[in-house]
Order: C-alpha cells, then structure tokens, then sequence
C-alpha cells in the first residue's frame, strides 16, 4: 500500500477502528499534552503573569511618585522664576532711583563747583581791592 493510499483509508480506519484508534492514542501520547500537562502548563503562566502584573503595579506607583515629585519641583520653579522676575522688577527701580539720585547729586556738585568759583573770583576780588588800598 502506497502512502497516499494509507492517508485515504486512515481517517475510516480511526473512526471504525477501535484497535487503530488505541494504537494512535498510544503512539501520540508520547509526544502530546494531556489536559492536565495543559491545566499546569495555564497554572504556571498565570502565576507568571500576576507576579508580572505585581511588578508593574510596583513600577505604576513609583512613576506616580516621580510625577507627583516632578509637579512639587515645578511648581517651586513656578514660584522661583516670579521671585526672580520681582527682583528684577525691585532691582530695575532702585538702578532707576540710584540713577536719579546720581544725576541730582552731579547737579549739586556742579553748583557747589560753579559757586565755588564765584567764591574764588570774589575773593581774589577783595584780595586786589585790599591791596590797592594798602
């Protein structure tokens, strides 16, 4: 019998045959799972996956405690970079005042020079006048 002829005839023989039947049950049982090597090969997958599922939840709240550490930090660079924009703000009003004051303080000095010339002419002045009447 050729090997084409064999694969015909063998789902017959399977279905009518009970000896052939039992003598493929036995031959694959070797090299096929049975329900139960199947129920444990599922066990074990199972409690791989929850110990999986057990360190993503781990990771899930260690990811939830660096956001909420990256929202504090944000906000107190929030409140930082306004600080520094006030000072900014505080520092461009006391260069503005010192500015001022400088300028009107310069006005002053050049009076008090200006005068202090007159005062110098004047008292060459009198010196000449003291002298000629002496």
């Amino acid at each position: 019998m050729e090997k084409e002829d064999f694969l015909k005839l063998l789902p017959k023989l399977i279905v009518e045959d009970n000896e052939v039947k039992g003598a493929i049950i036995t031959a694959l049982s070797g090299i096929m799972a049975t329900n139960h090597d199947i129920e444990r090969v599922i066990e074990h997958s199972d409690k791989r996956f929850e110990k999986i599922d057990e360190k993503f939840e781990k990771i899930d709240e260690r990811i939830e405690k660096v956001q909420e550490i990256l929202i504090s930090h944000t906000q107190a660079l929030i409140q930082l970079n306004e600080r520094t924009n006030n000072l900014t703000t505080n520092f461009s009003r006391v260069e503005n005042v010192r500015n001022t004051e400088f300028q009107t303080l310069n006005g002053k000095i050049e009076s008090l020079s200006e005068g202090q010339d007159i005062i110098k002419e004047q008292i060459k002045d009198i010196k000449e006048l003291v002298s000629k009447k002496e």
